[in-house]
């Protein structure tokens, strides 16, 4: 269901008028198929698996609040 107009205006609203941020940018990923192979393994696979796909996620958030606008705290 799209946004009313005046969601959208009262969005706008916390933004100037309340100082809103966005509290945390959080990244679910499957761990599943890392495991497997033992511990060391495993939690190679894990590392090697949260790097690839996680890697760019702070500063990617930095980027995103600064071309908004809007503080990101936790990431």
């Amino acid at each position: 269901m799209p946004l009313s107009r005046s969601e959208i205006l009262e969005t706008i609203r916390m933004l100037q008028m309340e100082h809103l941020d966005i509290r945390t940018v959080t990244l679910g990923i499957s761990l599943l198929d890392c495991a497997g192979g033992g511990g060391a393994a495993t939690a190679a696979a894990v590392k090697a698996k949260l790097l690839r796909l996680a890697g760019r996620l702070v500063p990617e958030a930095d980027r995103l609040g600064a071309e908004l606008g809007i503080p990101i705290i936790n990431k």
